[in-house]
């Protein structure tokens, strides 16, 4: 049903089915469509909402018990107590607008003992405060009258009952009796003349019901609390009840995991000395308790404004807070403290509203960590929550903020898209300019390999080469792949034969100048000429049949020793000659852009005699047509409008008008 007809809360949206229902009121859940962020933890506005009519009674002849219990959660705020929000009647009923709160009877099952125990601890702290600083009785203290909010809080409700401790009589107990917790009222409540311990005595029956179902042992000190609840807080006489005060000095609230949850929720008062021996070591002793419960109990004390300002805090807990647990932990990384799933339960929602505190120290504290767990949002959360907030922060006047924003929405372009995250109308700027080669399918690749990375992992016989390599001395083949540059593009088609022309010519000009220097050249010059075909035939073949670089065995037998040194030498003849090739062919270019076919010249008037011309027959032949010549006299009396000759005496401009040229 909708609320906000005639609501002081605009935009209310109240659920039909109620959470529970007491025989005072009806406890609904809502939201507030307009005001989503300071109401509850799941940042979509949900509220509470208690509906109540009139009752009858002796206690409710001036107001309701609604009425009653509306009126005290105004008048007396506490953390530990609910915290009110609005209300407002609507014809007979009265409506309550809270913070979000649940019953603690149905989640009580779920909590784990050390959950309970603090609980406990916020309950005994609001009761300490309505004692000793408003000096009122609670009278109704039970598991009905404690409330959980969204973060795990338990809140002290239930404040129908509330009366000063000097109009606390037997009478008031007698008539509020029939509605409270029958096993929390004391047997011997009408004797008392004056009775202020009956919280003390509802508290101890508090804890017995809590721990009905947890061992001794899950806790610490859970057995002689329990021990010490009976005897004391639950003692005949009301004189030996210990004050409530006395009983958060117990060691069942000052445990090392109460102590962190106390020091966190003191924070204010610490020292600057305190907090820096605090800080340094909280995640260290917090390894050790389970990990949901430190996420729920102390997730939003981790992560509240004064711990986050905290310079010690900053530096050795905040950047494992926010990074979500990974199992794989580069070298160099900062590990996370909350597994993922943790994290995105109990973390994630403070993070959003985070995102909407308006502290230049909190958002550069965010946005330094904003890549460690920008994965864990979903797109929604993202485009709808974060990505606002970011483009506020680009239109602020602090250079630093906006620089650390702009980083930041750059991680958001590769998950939504730059439409999203920029808008506007984009084009098509720039272009790949990367030349087309035999490498293609890596070179338009859209992995982010590098490809420096690529080519300097490879030896220069596994890149891509115009030209093949022969089996070679080893030293030779590193200087050779120091020496040579590669071509910028591949051979044209054809090319082949005018490589092996060139070597071929360049072998027997290299043959005649070394003449003088080889006793025995002219019996090896047969050989060489005989291995130039074979080795020229070898490049036909598969690259797999290239003789692979391998230590050269001992040579013991003369014969093979000489066909070695032969095929030796023309190795060594071809790569001088490569060598010599590679350095004319860079002397011959004058400007790189004409290894580009587009940029080539060529002269097509220069033709040599020798070129075959394919299309010869079927240039057309056109023959001129024999007109036969016409006499004098015929050809003078043809009149044809293409004989006209001006007259220069005429005036151009007579018989076209006067205005023609105008």
């Amino acid at each position: 049903m909708m609320g906000n007809e005639s609501s002081q809360l605009s935009g209310l949206e109240i659920e039909e089915k109620a959470v529970e229902v007491t025989d005072f009121w009806c406890h609904y859940q809502a939201t507030i469509n307009d005001s989503c962020r300071y109401f509850s933890l799941k940042g979509d506005g949900s509220v509470s909402v208690f509906k109540g009519e009139a009752a009858i009674g002796p206690l409710w002849a001036i107001s309701t018990p609604l009425e009653k219990f509306s009126n005290n959660l105004l008048k007396y705020r506490h953390p530990c107590i609910v915290r009110y929000i609005s209300a407002w009647q609507q014809r007979s009923t009265l409506h309550l607008a809270t913070e979000f709160v649940q019953p603690l009877s149905h989640v009580l099952s779920s909590l784990t003992p050390l959950q309970i125990c603090i609980g406990l601890n916020n309950v005994l702290r609001a009761l300490v405060f309505l004692h000793e600083q408003a000096s009122m009785s609670h009278n109704n203290v039970s598991v009905a009258a404690v409330y959980v909010t969204g973060d795990g809080q338990w809140k002290l409700g239930g404040m129908q009952y509330l009366c000063p401790f000097a109009e606390l009589t037997s009478a008031y107990l007698k008539h509020a009796r029939i509605h409270r917790y029958d096993k929390a009222v004391d047997p011997n409540e009408d004797s008392y003349e004056t009775n202020t311990k009956v919280d003390q005595y509802a508290f101890a029956v508090l804890v017995e019901d809590v721990f009905k179902d947890c061992k001794d042992d899950e806790v610490p000190h859970l057995k002689d609390f329990k021990k010490y609840c009976r005897e004391f807080l639950q003692h005949q006489s009301t004189v030996k009840r210990p004050n409530l005060s006395e009983v958060l000095q117990h060691n069942f609230f000052n445990h090392e995991f109460i102590s962190i949850y106390k020091f966190l929720n003191f924070l204010p008062l610490k020292s600057e000395e305190e907090r820096s021996q605090f800080f340094s070591n909280i995640l260290e002793n917090l390894t050790c308790y389970d990990e949901e419960t430190v996420a729920k109990q102390l997730g939003g004390l981790l992560l509240s404004r004064l711990t986050m300002l905290d310079q010690t805090a900053r530096k050795d807990v905040i950047p494992f807070i926010l990074k979500p647990k990974n199992d794989r932990i580069p070298n160099g990384e900062i590990p996370g403290f909350f597994s993922l799933s943790v994290f995105k339960i109990h973390i994630k929602p403070r993070l959003l509203q985070l995102f909407g505190v308006r502290d230049s120290q909190i958002r550069m504290l965010l946005l330094r960590h904003f890549s460690k767990f920008v994965h864990v949002f979903s797109h929604e959360e993202l485009s709808q929550q974060i990505l606002p907030e970011l483009l506020l922060g680009i239109k602020d006047i602090d250079d630093s903020l906006v620089s650390a924003t702009l980083i930041c929405l750059s991680e958001l372009v590769p998950i939504l898209g730059a439409d999203t995250v920029i808008g506007g109308k984009r084009a098509k700027f720039f272009t790949d300019g990367r030349p087309n080669s035999k490498t293609k399918p890596l070179l338009l690749s859209a992995s982010p390999i590098n490809e420096s990375n690529v080519y300097m992992s490879k030896t220069l016989r596994e890149l891509p080469c115009s030209e093949d390599l022969y089996e070679s001395d080893r030293n030779e083949l590193i200087s050779f792949e120091k020496s040579l540059t590669l071509n910028e593009r591949p051979s044209p088609v054809g090319g082949e034969s005018l490589d092996d022309e060139i070597i071929v010519k360049e072998t027997h000009i290299k043959n005649e100048e070394s003449e003088d220097d080889w006793s025995d050249w002219e019996s090896t010059r047969q050989n060489i000429t005989n291995n130039i075909p074979q080795v020229l035939d070898e490049r036909t073949n598969e690259h797999e049949q290239l003789v692979s670089i391998e230590p050269v065995p001992e040579l013991k037998d003369t014969a093979s020793m000489r066909d070695f040194k032969n095929k030796s030498s023309v190795n060594e003849s071809r790569t001088s000659l490569l060598q010599k090739a590679a350095i004319e062919a860079k002397k011959n270019i004058l400007d790189i852009t004409e290894l580009d076919i587009k940029n080539q010249k060529y002269d097509y008037s220069k033709k040599h005699s020798d070129e075959f011309d394919f299309f010869a027959d079927m240039t057309p032949v056109i023959e001129k047509p024999t007109i036969a010549p016409a006499q004098d006299s015929v050809a003078q009396n043809v009149s044809s409008k293409f004989n006209f000759v001006p007259d220069e005496n005429i005036d151009e401009n007579e018989a076209w008008g006067e205005g023609w040229n105008d």
